[in-house]
């Protein structure tokens, strides 16, 4: 199991950060390029309850993703869990709070790796590399958007 926390701090106020993560269409806007995010359903905004599906593509092969939010405090932060997909287990929490000059924006991510042969190929240590790259890429991103407005 991993267990992956992730702070960023940002020059936006809690509420816009928020909303911004209440979109799941704006997931594409702060990932990496690979792999390549696709939202194929979602709601407008999420809320307790909601599912919404993404389709991962890496070396040309796409992997569909089914998640749920099951937790949610508005403003503040929300879990959700995928359903359906590559993973054993896959929760991710997100969390924003007050702080000087913006806010702080927590992830924490619990995964259990997959299953049989993609597990192979994505053991602990490789997920663990990947998530550190990912919201690194994911920190300026999320700057520059919100920087712009």
């Amino acid at each position: 199991m991993i267990d992956f926390v992730h702070d960023t701090s940002l020059s936006a106020s809690p509420a816009t950060v928020f909303e911004f993560l209440l979109n799941v269409r704006n997931l594409p806007r702060v990932m990496p390029p690979s792999p390549k995010v696709t939202v194929v359903d979602a709601p407008p905004r999420l809320q307790l309850g909601s599912v919404f599906t993404v389709v991962l593509r890496k070396f040309g092969i796409g992997q569909k993703v089914v998640s749920e939010v099951v937790k949610f405090e508005d403003g503040v932060s929300f879990t959700d869990i995928q359903i359906a997909g590559p993973f054993a287990r896959w929760e991710h929490t997100h969390t924003v709070t007050p702080a000087p000059g913006g806010c702080s924006m927590r992830d924490r991510i619990i995964i259990d790796p997959p299953r049989g042969l993609l597990g192979w190929i994505l053991t602990e240590r490789r997920l663990q590399a990947d998530l550190a790259s990912s919201f690194a890429w994911r920190d300026q991103a999320f700057r520059k958007i919100l920087a712009a407005g």
